[in-house]
């Protein structure tokens, strides 16, 4: 039911762990320290202080307005000058930190703003110094509301590091994404939405405890205990680092299960490791390969690379095929093309590639009719003739699958068939072995890499191609290179 092992959800659980201590603790310290400007500041008669305070408010309340998905995204560039990659637990850190900066800010400054004037004048009759006054009056007054301001700020962040999957970055939302929203899989759900809510539990219940007491001790002997193991788990595996090694980048889904197999064939046969990528999104694989943070991907076909390369300049180009995955047709309203309704809904895939692909598909049957010369990267702008009046509804790839039930014709990636439930046989109609949509294995341009020789042989290898027929059945995996299937077939 689970189709994962302990071991993964053991490792998904540190990573979320690791990454929401990590970014809290930088981004608490950095926002406090920022809460105090911002209180010391306000109201100013100094107009140079009044202007740190307009700027810094309004560099804060920016932070805030960006949703998360979209920060991870913007910030790619400097998170691979900070850690060195776009890509990881690490990676997913950075953009973590500056999620919760702004966010504990203002908590911090509220907080500062709730203590007695009377207590800050006596204070500073008394001649207490600016830093006299932070350590002794206002942290410790506002203790209590620092710590649960804190505590929300770390529930937040593993609410927000579900979303570190759009970077490879691991934890438990990714293990939900890839192994449960994606293959159709509600025990990996179940479980990891209790391991969350255990997690948000006992934070906040230590949240409350701590608070209550007024304790701080606790907190710092936490803290020292929690980097030791994140410092160790960064160190440890550096020691015994894999010789021969190629980061591959792949999409989510049951190509997870396939390049699994791939990894013990490498292992066993070439002593090389294979340490494997998963992505959310289909265009941060080739943002990851161009930029080196990963030695190949093998997840897409050469039509949506070539539109990548022309729309973006990335060097990337193809190594060598792999397979073909037809696309179906598929519906739960109608059992023949006869019976579609005047005006029926249709949903295709938003990617730009896959859009083409579906609308192309669409055109072979007669349904529609694109513009000449429009090729396989046509979108429904470029439909001239449409006589069933079709209404398009663009949908992520893997949502289609659900919303099945809701169009009369859905275009599902092969990716997406089987976890949804549908055979590949069962569609409307498909795709045929000569579709140009061979998928390949993609290398940065220039690199020769010996090991790709060794990659290429590993997924031309049987154990692959058995396991690639076996979670694609009934045609809807087809080798793309001569096999010794293929040739007896011949004869």
């Amino acid at each position: 039911m689970f189709d994962i092992t302990w071991q993964e959800l053991g490792l998904a659980t540190w990573q979320t762990i690791y990454m929401v201590f990590i970014a809290s603790f930088i981004g608490i310290v950095a926002g406090l320290l920022i809460g105090l400007i911002l209180y010391f500041t306000q109201g100013s008669s100094t107009p140079l202080k009044r202007l740190l305070n307009y700027a810094l408010s309004f560099v804060v309340n920016i932070g805030r307005s960006v949703p998360y998905i979209i920060l991870m995204i913007a910030i790619i560039p400097l998170t691979r000058w900070i850690v060195g990659t776009s890509i990881g637990t690490n990676a997913a850190i950075v953009s973590l930190v500056l999620a919760a900066i702004p966010f504990y800010a203002r908590i911090a400054e509220a907080a500062f703003e709730e203590i007695s004037n009377g207590l800050l004048d006596a204070s500073l009759a008394m001649g207490a110094t600016t830093g006299q006054i932070i350590r002794k009056v206002l942290i410790p007054e506002s203790l209590p509301s620092l710590i649960k301001g804190g505590t929300l700020t770390v529930i937040a962040l593993i609410g927000y590091s579900a979303m570190a999957g759009a970077v490879g970055g691991g934890g438990l939302g990714q293990l939900a994404i890839n192994y449960g929203y994606q293959q159709f899989n509600v025990g990996v759900m179940l479980m990891t939405v209790i391991i969350l809510v255990v997690l948000v539990q006992l934070v906040q219940s230590c949240g409350d405890t701590i608070a209550a007491r007024r304790l701080s001790k606790p907190l710092w002997i936490l803290s020292v205990v929690l980097w030791a193991l994140c410092i160790g788990s960064q160190v440890w595996p550096g020691t015994i680092a894999q010789q021969n090694t190629l980061k591959i980048g792949i999409t989510n889904g049951v190509q997870q299960r396939i390049m699994a197999v791939a990894q013990q064939v490498a292992q066993q046969r070439y002593h090389l490791h294979l340490q494997i990528i998963t992505f959310d999104d289909y265009n941060l694989p080739n943002i990851a390969l161009n930029n080196g943070a990963i030695d190949a991907n093998i997840f897409q076909h050469i039509p949506f690379l070539d539109a990548q390369v022309k729309a973006h300049g990335y060097h990337i180009v193809p190594l060598a095929k792999t397979f073909v995955y037809p696309m179906g047709v598929f519906s739960k309203k109608i059992t023949h093309l006869s019976q579609l309704p005047d005006g029926a809904l249709v949903a295709i895939p938003n990617d730009p590639s896959n859009e083409g692909r579906a609308l192309l598909l669409l055109e072979q049957h007669h349904l529609i009719k694109l513009k000449p010369q429009v090729g396989v990267m046509g979108t429904v702008h470029d439909i001239i003739a449409n006589p069933d009046h079709l209404r398009f509804q663009l949908i992520n790839a893997a949502q289609i699958p659900r919303a099945l039930p809701d169009v009369t014709l859905a275009a599902i990636n092969n990716d997406f068939v089987k976890p949804a439930g549908p055979k590949l046989s069962e569609a409307l109609f498909k795709e045929g072995p000569d579709a140009p949509y061979a998928n390949i294995i993609a290398v940065r341009k220039g690199d020769h890499n010996p090991l790709f020789k060794q990659l290429i042989a590993v997924m031309h290898s049987k154990a692959v191609l058995d396991a690639t027929l076996k979670a694609f059945p009934d045609g809807a995996a087809i080798a793309a290179w001569p096999t010794a299937r293929q040739t007896d077939a011949k004869h």
